[in-house]
């Protein structure tokens, strides 16, 4: 027989008080089992029912949150969440109540004075009885730590920026004697010049780095979304080792399935992660070869980079990801890495929503591979708006997105066939694309519709960007003889004027 999942709990009635007398199965537990815990607890602790209605909390959370008892009646968990978390608290408190399996939890709450709190801990799901369940979560306040690390990614970067002019300044001089510009040099001098100008260089990576990563940490890098080919990708960077490759004896193997894989990815940042997986298999790989390997798998694509190199040994391939770590070091000059190429890659690849791992032997190679999942057309959209309204937010300013949806598309599909009317579409989003002036403003598409997103862009200035961009799809489509065929609708909703939600531009954008 199927067992019965457990159902939300109801709510008759609701009550100013703490806690609410239609839960009172709930209140019973609480009072049994941890009322002394919850209240003596240091921890922000929250019993709410999946819609987010809270129906009990304990004094650490009314007194970091400042709400009273009187309050509690008119608050709802989601809606205490800053508004760019939002989607994803939904999407915790979704898949908790379905499997009960507690989910960590990252979010910044608005406290009755109107201050954000940030906040980390874990939702899960508490059984009040055979046939109803209530959510729970615990948290606590990481306002103060996210501060110091903002300072210490700000000191990093202040400091990474600060050493590059003398750095160049010294690269510079020494170069120019090593190149005797300014007189002859011995034999010794010029090794010792050698030496200097390979570890200039080695420190301007590592500055490099320093400065990628205390963007990437402090959240001032965002991804410029296109369409792009992976398989040419990695075919331009394998190019770009090619050279390295042959002087040490190694062969560069692909698998590629099937030869073309095309994905909505940032391509500068894809292929800063294949630049930096190639190079670490070329430095720690004297003979053997370098394999690079793409293939769908389900619903994501999965990219593998192995090398038959010297590997990591099982006690320090836990740390692998940790920034400045180094295995298999060896004194003396070359180039042995900067312990950041793989934490960088790390933080690029969970921007993309993917995940990475590792997998190595001492003495019988490493596989780096990482997922980047096929997200559907409206998944997509869904994501780069969701972005776009994130800075936006952030910044305080207006997002506008203009819709182009052609209209009749079955019709056109039988009248041209599938194949000719992709092809137009898509040259229809590469001219819109090359029509746009700032770089902050992208295009996607679906089959059917080309969403523009304009951040920091009032309406009024959206009409002006539309009224252009619809002249030069005229022009395009003028030129094509297809004037008559094609026809296209096109819209600008913005936001948070006349929609204040992620849900409420998709809802204009599909209707």
């Amino acid at each position: 027989m199927k067992k019965r999942s457990p159902k939300p709990l109801c709510l008759a009635k609701r009550s100013p008080l703490s806690f609410c007398p239609g839960v009172s199965h709930a209140k019973s537990f609480l009072d049994l089992k941890c009322r002394s815990f919850l209240e003596l607890t240091g921890d922000m602790v929250q019993l709410f029912d999946p819609d987010g209605r809270i129906l009990e909390v304990n004094f650490a959370w009314k007194e970091s949150l400042e709400y009273t008892d009187e309050d509690l009646a008119h608050l709802n968990a989601l809606k205490m969440i800053r508004p760019e978390d939002q989607q994803e608290a939904k999407e915790v408190f979704r898949v908790v109540s379905k499997d009960g399996k507690p989910r960590r939890f990252r979010a910044t709450l608005f406290a009755k004075n109107g201050m954000e709190l940030a906040v980390e801990g874990i939702v899960g799901r508490l059984p009040v009885d055979k046939k109803s369940f209530a959510l729970f979560s615990i948290f606590h306040d990481v306002t103060l730590h996210r501060n110091y690390e903002q300072l210490k990614d700000e000191f990093v970067s202040t400091i990474s920026h600060e050493l590059r002019t003398p750095l160049t300044v010294v690269r510079e001089g020494a170069s120019q004697i090593r190149d005797e510009l300014l007189g002859p040099v011995s034999t010794d001098q010029k090794v010792l010049l050698d030496m200097i100008l390979q570890n200039s260089d080695r420190l301007g990576r590592i500055i490099e780095k320093l400065l990628d990563v205390s963007s990437l940490e402090a959240g001032k890098i965002h991804l410029h979304r296109t369409r792009c080919d992976l398989v040419g990708i990695a075919h331009s960077v394998i190019r770009s080792f090619k050279d390295a490759a042959k002087q040490k004896g190694l062969e560069f193997l692909t698998e590629f399935a099937p030869e073309k894989i095309e994905l909505y990815v940032d391509q500068e940042k894809i292929t800063q992660v294949l630049t930096n997986l190639i190079h670490n298999a070329l430095i720690f790989t004297e003979q053997g070869h370098i394999k690079v390997h793409l293939r769908i798998r389900e619903s994501f694509v999965e990219c593998k980079v192995s090398d038959t190199g010297k590997g990591i040994s099982k006690s320090d391939l836990a740390n692998a990801f940790q920034k400045f770590r180094q295995f298999s070091r060896e004194i003396g000059p070359g180039d042995r890495g900067t312990g950041l190429g793989l934490p960088i890659c790390k933080k690029l690849i969970e921007l993309h929503h993917g995940h990475i791992k590792i997998e190595s032997a001492a003495g019988k190679g490493t596989t780096v591979s990482f997922l980047l999942p096929q997200h559907t057309h409206r998944d997509f959209f869904k994501s780069a708006i969701s972005q776009a309204m994130t800075r936006c937010v952030e910044e305080r300013h207006s997002l506008s997105v203009i819709v182009f949806n052609i209209l009749d598309f079955e019709f056109l599909e039988e009248k041209f066939g599938a194949k000719q009317v992709e092809r137009a579409v898509s040259k229809m989003e590469q001219i819109i694309g090359a029509s746009l002036r700032r770089a902050a403003d992208i295009t996607v598409k679906n089959s059917k519709v080309i969403m523009v997103l304009l951040p920091d862009t009032a309406k009024e200035k959206a009409l002006v960007v539309l009224g252009r961009l619809s002249q030069v799809l005229e022009d395009y489509l003028t030129k094509e003889k297809k004037t008559g065929s094609v026809k296209i609708h096109s819209s600008v909703v913005c936001f948070p004027d006349e929609a204040k939600s992620l849900d409420e531009i998709l809802d204009k954008i599909y209707t």
